[in-house]
């Protein structure tokens, strides 16, 4: 069964954005309260909605594929499916059908159940609502950063796949005259080709960031168990450091892609190594929610901190200034926060906070 109620709407005014909302809610009473409170909000920070409603999944997914939708409502507790099974499902059938777009889904149910809800959230859900708990605030609120977030997230998805498209085009376009050029260089003996073997090697370096940085900034999905003390040495070990020394002073086990984190620390001691010297003094240890890597050389400058992470920025002779920013994107792909502070040894201390650390 499929009930509209957007002709119970007042009329929209030319240009006013309206959300278009398909609730799959197989009790009328229950269906009938949820349509009231999204229809009498008439504040400026809900606009006007239309309802759709039907009472299982099958029509819910005939109509998402005629129709568009912003948002779907989702009752856990629908005839042929309960709890977690049931957005399981719906998610795989949408799935199935590249002819649905992909949009947010808020699961709503009678049941008080965290475990439930973790595992709705983990499933893909935007939000859960436990029924009694819904009033007209609760809804129209969890409907608005619903929509607010799959859209944001769309748009990153979109810039992380142009940004990729551009990288690859650019690895391709270069490296084939760029190997071209280093062929001819190596068989010619002259003094003065140095700096155009030393410009192509560079290029070729920046070519690698920009792969790098493409990738490392998708989000991370595949978390193991990292030891800080171990990464540290052993991404210390792949870095040229020559007379530098590293100190790990505590241990933590937290959840991180190993490979991206990995990239994380070398870049990290590289930067140490090329802008403190060969001699530098290197430490790493916990904070809370956290870790930080610290160096005692010049450290640097408060009004360069934040400019350090731009993608092209170096103080380096032969620096690429991908290095930093790679960083950057690697902890934004774990929701991680990154920061510079005075280390207590004078030098520059890299902070990385919200980090999920194992009790």
């Amino acid at each position: 069964m499929t009930a509209n109620y957007s002709e119970q709407q007042q009329p929209t005014n030319a240009g006013e954005e309206t959300y278009s909302v398909l609730l799959v809610e197989d009790n009328p009473g229950d269906a009938r309260l949820f349509k009231h409170h999204i229809n009498t909000d008439r504040s400026a920070s809900f606009p006007t909605a239309t309802v759709t409603h039907v009472e299982s999944a099958d029509p819910a997914l005939s109509e998402l594929e005629t129709s568009s939708y912003d948002i779907v409502l989702l009752d856990l507790g629908l005839p042929r499916s309960s709890g977690v099974d049931t957005l399981e499902i719906f998610t795989e059938e949408i799935d199935e059908r590249p002819e649905i777009d992909l949009l947010p889904v808020v699961v709503l149910t009678g049941l008080k159940n965290d475990r439930i809800a973790v595992e709705a959230i983990e499933q893909g859900a935007q939000d859960y609502l436990i029924k009694d708990d819904v009033n007209r605030k609760v809804l129209n609120r969890t409907i608005r950063y619903a929509i607010e977030r799959h859209r944001k997230g769309q748009q990153l998805r979109r810039e992380k796949d142009r940004f990729e498209e551009f990288a690859n085009v650019v690895s391709h376009d270069l490296r084939n005259p760029l190997t071209v050029a280093k062929s001819h260089v190596e068989t010619i003996e002259h003094d003065g080709l140095e700096p155009v073997e030393r410009n192509l090697n560079r290029m070729e370096e920046i070519i690698e960031d920009v792969l790098t940085l493409a990738r490392t900034g998708q989000q991370v999905s595949d978390l193991t168990t990292v030891h800080l003390k171990s990464i540290a040495r052993q991404c210390w070990e792949q870095v040229p450091t020559a007379d530098a020394t590293l100190t790990v002073t505590e241990n933590i086990d937290f959840q991180a892609d190993d490979r991206r984190c990995e990239q994380l620390f070398e870049n990290i001691f590289r930067n140490s190594v090329e802008h403190a010297g060969d001699t530098v003094s290197v430490r790493v240890g916990s904070i809370e929610n956290g870790f930080f890597i610290a160096d005692d050389g010049p450290g640097i400058p408060k009004t360069d901190r934040q400019q350090v992470f731009d993608a092209g920025y170096t103080t380096a002779r032969d620096g690429t200034g991908f290095g930093l920013n790679i960083v950057q994107a690697i902890a934004e792909a774990h929701d991680w926060e990154i920061a510079i502070v005075d280390g207590s040894e004078g030098g520059a201390r890299f902070e990385i906070s919200h980090v999920d650390v194992n009790a």
